[in-house]
């Protein structure tokens, strides 16, 4: 499948900004089942920025603006194309098997089985995976696919109920939140389980014909780390695995690795505001634009 996106960003203020500085986590991933044909970014009013790839391989562009502006926008303008996941499958590994393994999993994945910021540890989160947790001849591949759908019957996907600082504790008490709230409660159970597992930030595009706009397109999942399969995506928010059109953006530790833009700003204090624009469009080859590109 090929998708043109286009995600803008634009900052007002009520009095002049200066030395504005953001990090854009918005080039879409290269690799595996997917690759990023064409990328520019786009900065209004005119500004400095560089590129670079962070810690987990995501690119980073980074953004400043020294002058006093009123307005300003970041708008990044990607093709990306697809394929589905594989159909076969590999064999299976039993918990006692698979956990035998464990330090060395440890010294490997270390960042992807520890608690982070919004994944934390805590006693809620201890009581709801021993409630939940896997038995020692399970596979360790049938364990993932059973804990995925169990998320999405057991909480509501609810708007609202929680935000964009929410950790993984408050969807277990509202038992409800969106895809962000799905994918933290996710990765703490698959930690919990001995299961390196990470974040995906990245888009939801339509199949076929028609436009994804806004909040529908914006998107968060995970991927574990699965014997003899690799990293293989699945989308709790859905109950089940990634599918050709998951779009992957970057990864991380939870959403402070993979935030689409942040930053800071120098000003009085009579108000700003954010506005984002995003649409995702799956095309046809033939009407592939010839996009300049950095990548």
């Amino acid at each position: 499948m090929l998708y043109r996106i286009r995600h803008s960003t634009r900052f007002s203020y009520a009095e002049p900004a200066y030395e504005s500085h953001n990090e854009a986590r918005l080039r879409p991933y290269s690799g595996g089942r997917q690759r990023c044909l064409s990328f520019r970014l786009i900065v209004e009013p005119e500004a400095n920025f560089f590129s670079y790839r962070d810690y987990f391989g995501n690119w980073v562009e980074v953004v400043a603006l020294h002058d006093p502006h009123m307005e300003a926008s970041i708008t990044a303008e990607s093709l990306v194309e697809t394929d589905a996941p594989p159909d076969e499958e590999n064999g299976d590994l039993p918990f006692e098997a698979f956990l035998t393994e464990d330090l060395t999993r440890t010294r490997e994945h270390y960042e992807y089985l520890s608690p982070s910021a919004y994944v934390p540890f805590s006693d809620r989160l201890k009581r709801f995976f021993w409630m939940v947790h896997p038995e020692p001849d399970e596979g360790v591949i049938a364990y993932s696919d059973r804990l995925v759908r169990l998320v999405r019957d057991q909480f509501a996907y609810e708007p609202g109920k929680t935000n964009v600082h929410s950790n993984l504790d408050e969807i277990l008490t509202a038992g409800a939140g969106v895809c962000q709230d799905f994918a933290h409660l996710t990765l703490g159970l698959m930690r919990l389980a001995g299961i390196p597992c990470r974040y995906v930030s990245g888009y939801l595009a339509p199949l076929r014909g028609g436009i994804v706009r806004g909040e529908q397109a914006s998107h968060a999942w995970i991927e574990a780390l699965l014997p003899a399969q690799g990293w293989v995506g699945f989308d709790p928010t859905h109950g089940s695995r990634t599918a050709v059109n998951h779009i992957r953006i970057a990864i991380g530790r939870d959403y402070t690795d993979a935030t689409p833009l942040r930053g800071t700003f120098r000003s009085g204090d009579a108000g700003n505001a954010m506005t984002v624009a995003l649409q995702v469009e799956p095309i046809e080859p033939d009407r592939v634009p010839r996009l300049s590109s950095d990548q």
